[in-house]
């Protein structure tokens, strides 16, 4: 009875290794796409910015324009 209810342990602790083993994979997955989404969104904070600083390079271009042209107070 004994070596019977042994065998059984042994036989869910090796399935339990197995699922670990399984789950380390896939986690290994997750954090593989993970980075590869935060680095595309880092790329996209920095596009962002790089917009931004153009539209405000616009606004001070089109501004010194209108100042030239005397369609606004200097």
């Amino acid at each position: 009875m004994t070596e019977t209810t042994d065998n059984l342990v042994l036989e869910h602790l090796r399935a339990i290794r197995a699922d670990i083993s399984a789950l380390n994979g896939n986690m290994r997955d997750v954090k593989a796409r993970l980075s590869s989404i935060e680095s595309y969104i880092a790329t996209l904070h920095g596009d962002q910015t790089r917009a931004g600083l153009t539209l405000d390079d616009l606004a001070a271009r089109i501004e010194r324009l209108e100042k030239r042209a005397g369609l606004i107070e200097a």
